[in-house]
């Protein structure tokens, strides 16, 4: 009995040297693109997050005031909890309605910054009704 011998036709199976370099780089490109778009998105969120913290509190400053019964035309500045600067306009605009002889229907609008600042919440608040 002879022993089995491998018969070589002269190739070997598997992949040179440049096919797995070139495959490495892919996979490399490609990581790098994930990466790149997850840090992105946490860097939105994390800007999303900080809007959500201003708006609510801005949305506090303007419901605090309206339960005190403390509005009243004009403008009052304060500061958000990160120190950034809030302006509060309140403008009776039922009279620009037309309406006659009814309690005042409030504009309220926060901005962030001075009275030309960007708006940041607005409301329309009615004092008196629903006894």
């Amino acid at each position: 009995m002879r022993p089995a011998v491998a018969e070589s036709s002269g190739t070997e199976a598997g992949f040179t040297l440049v096919e797995v370099l070139v495959a490495f780089a892919i996979v490399a490109l490609a990581t790098m693109f994930v990466l790149q778009i997850h840090g992105d998105i946490l860097v939105r969120g994390q800007r999303v997050a900080a809007i959500d913290i201003v708006i609510d509190e801005a949305e506090s400053i303007v419901q605090l005031r309206a339960a005190a019964g403390a509005l009243r035309p004009g403008l009052e500045q304060g500061r958000f909890s990160n120190g950034r600067i809030w302006s509060l306009e309140v403008a009776d605009i039922g009279p620009m309605l037309g309406w006659q002889n009814l309690p005042p229907l409030w504009r309220v609008r926060l901005r962030e910054g001075g009275s030309d600042g960007r708006v940041i919440y607005t409301t329309l608040v009615a004092e008196g009704l629903g006894g």
